[in-house]
């Protein structure tokens, strides 16, 4: 059964617990993403999942990655929403965490110069030493909706929107990595 959802935006959210999205499901309805929360499969899905997370998110989103794969974050839909994020209200924030800065610089131009054109709303930080080897990725829009990745190297996820401990537990994980981590000079990526 599925539970729907108006976001302030007015896009629509579909919860479908347990629900496995796979990338020929996804791909044809890349302009009206729906949030489902379950497994998610395929590059595609997982930036239909990062593009529905963006447009449900309300004041704070969250991301933390080794890196960021090309085919997710350089994908039009998942820029736009980050722009229309961005754009909604004066308050809202992003904060990107990220270890390898030369690859994105090298393979995600878009997110970069969305980044510098709203560096107010969009902010980057490169990981210390100290936290660096880490395989997963998360996303988070604001305290409770997440995407995590156990293992970037591969293409599945997760989307869960009914876990508010764990969502606490990352959110703890990336604000405390956060706050040592070091900002990304937009200027010193080229741009």
């Amino acid at each position: 059964m599925t539970k729907a959802n108006a976001t302030p935006n007015g896009t629509l959210i579909n919860e479908i617990p347990a629900h496995t999205m796979t990338q020929s499901e996804t791909s044809s309805d890349q302009n009206d993403p729906m949030l489902s929360e379950g497994l998610v499969h395929g590059a595609d899905a997982l930036a239909q999942a990062v593009t529905a997370l963006l447009l449900s998110a309300r004041r704070h989103v969250r991301l933390f990655a080794p890196h960021l794969e090309p085919s997710v974050f350089q994908a039009a839909s998942v820029t736009g929403a980050m722009a229309r994020f961005a754009a909604q209200h004066a308050h809202n924030r992003a904060h990107i965490l990220i270890e390898d800065v030369a690859q994105v610089r090298r393979d995600n131009g878009r997110l970069i110069e969305l980044a510098r054109r709203v560096s107010d709303a969009v902010a980057l930080r490169e990981v210390e030493e100290n936290d660096r080897g880490a395989r997963d990725l998360f996303l988070l829009a604001d305290r409770a909706t997440f995407l995590m990745q156990e293992d970037v190297g591969r293409s599945d996820g997760v989307v869960s929107a009914r876990a508010p401990q764990e969502a606490a537990q990352l959110i703890a994980r990336f604000d405390e990595i956060w706050e040592r981590a070091t900002p990304v000079a937009l200027r010193t990526l080229g741009l």
